[in-house]
């Protein structure tokens, strides 16, 4: 498709492509009885289940326990460094395996703070 476009008193031609703004969605025949098909679930390695302090801080909260569910970016502990308190969202969903720091544990950059199953 061509457009014309005038921007701050210049004519230009141009070419542009109209694309879907969503990804086409499964055929009925796809899944049984006309069901949709969930999309395929990321690859996960185990590493990407572990959140790690992205910074050297104090501890001043603990949002989760072992056997809580989370979804991607929920808190999972506050820290605090230089006065600034930083949220620490956990890294996909998952549960709460392990937590392994608690209110007032300082910590230090990449130092694991829980795991998720």
């Amino acid at each position: 498709m061509k457009l014309r476009i005038t921007l701050e008193g210049e004519t230009y031609d141009v070419d542009v492509e109209v694309v879907p703004e969503t990804a086409p969605e499964a055929e009925p025949d796809d899944a049984p009885d006309g069901l949709m098909l969930p999309p395929p679930a990321p690859d996960v390695r185990p590493e990407d289940r572990i959140c790690r302090s992205p910074i050297a801080g104090l501890v001043i909260a603990v949002a989760v326990a072992p056997g809580q569910r989370v979804r991607k970016d929920e808190p999972l502990a506050v820290l605090e460094a230089m006065k600034m308190q930083v949220p620490i969202g956990a890294p996909l969903d998952g549960t709460v395996e392990e937590v392994r720091i608690a209110e007032g544990d300082a910590v230090l950059p990449g130092q694991v703070l829980c795991t998720l199953a």
